[in-house]
């Protein structure tokens, strides 16, 4: 790697270490950044603990990072192959004239609940008060300002937005009362619920095009890296059967990463994730397609891409692809 110094704020997965050596002398070693460590990334984790990765000839080895501008720097300097990041976070590297392409979708709807501090009972009981999100361009910033805007409520005039980091520290800075309202990701969603929180809005039943997440990479690493993508893809795609079939796999997943020992939450957020999450994971054009139009909103380049520019399903849907991986199986 070429500047991991770049990369202060990365923390790697306590059990990296304990990954038995590439012996893996054949494996290419590609490093995954993840935005936060959070449901969302169940796909690409199962096939982590799965082995479907070592299965293709790639020595997987996920990063966890603070936040989608330490990822997409991180990708676009080399420093690690692929990255799972948001939609909106992608278009906006995009139209600052940045190489970065998304080549698969693992959750194409907006998975979050508006959460809200006790005695809320309304949005328009937001007025004057703080709304916690991750990062500022991420998903849960843009839903955010998205949902409040079409509730009459405007972000930066009417509300407060403050960066208070990952769903974690949301959901403690909602319980401290050091902000009134958040988004959550499921799973922290129904903590919250089940701590006596309420939702105002999920942003899963509003009939949203929307790509919360996905794969990204570089179009000059896929260049450079046809096979390795190919190879990837594959074990990506058994790593999603093997989570949407196997329950009990699905719910260790997430138990593991998450670090939730509730059976209750980690049941119900399988429950949520997993049927919802495509057996091929095509990018959602139509949700790229939303979000280039809001952006374009306050930056009018957006105007002017395509869905297709930033959203490229063309690795998966290459000749005889997904009817070598059915054959595997």
């Amino acid at each position: 790697m070429k500047t991991f110094a770049l990369i202060a704020l990365v923390t790697i997965f306590s059990w990296v270490a304990s990954i038995e050596p590439a012996a893996a002398q054949g494996l290419k070693t590609v490093y995954i950044g993840l935005v936060s460590v959070t449901p969302s990334n169940g796909p690409v984790l199962a096939g982590v603990d799965g082995s479907y990765f070592k299965k293709y000839g790639i020595d997987a080895k996920p990063l966890v990072m603070s936040g989608s501008s330490t990822a997409l720097a991180a990708m676009l300097s080399g420093d690690v192959g692929v990255i799972l990041v948001a939609g909106s976070g992608l278009i906006n590297a995009y139209l600052g004239g940045r190489d970065a392409v998304m080549i698969a979708g693992l959750v194409n709807f907006a998975p979050y609940d508006l959460i809200v501090a006790k005695g809320i009972n309304s949005i328009e009981d937001l007025r004057g008060k703080k709304v916690g999100i991750a990062r500022f361009g991420g998903s849960a910033d843009f839903l955010a300002r998205y949902g409040l805007e079409k509730n009459g409520i405007k972000p930066g005039k009417d509300v407060t937005i403050l960066q208070t980091g990952g769903n974690a520290e949301r959901l403690a800075a909602v319980s401290q009362g050091a902000i009134q309202a958040t988004l959550l990701e499921q799973g922290f969603a129904y903590q919250a619920k089940k701590a006596g929180f309420r939702s105002l809005l999920d942003y899963a039943t509003i009939g949203l095009d929307y790509q919360h997440s996905g794969l990204a990479t570089t179009r000059s690493f896929m260049a450079k890296n046809h096979d390795t993508i190919t190879n990837f893809l594959k074990a990506l795609i058994e790593g999603i059967h093997r989570y949407k079939t196997d329950r009990s796999f699905g719910m260790k997943v997430l138990e593991r990463h998450l670090r939730i020992t509730d059976a209750d939450t980690i049941a119900a957020t399988y429950d949520y994730y997993a049927p919802k999450i495509g057996t091929v994971p095509y990018v959602n054009l139509k949700g790229m397609k939303f979000l280039l139009d809001i952006t374009a909103e306050s930056n009018p380049k957006a105007r002017s891409v395509k869905p297709e520019d930033i959203g490229d399903n063309t690795p998966l849907k290459a000749s005889g692809f997904l009817k070598q991986i059915s054959a595997e199986r």
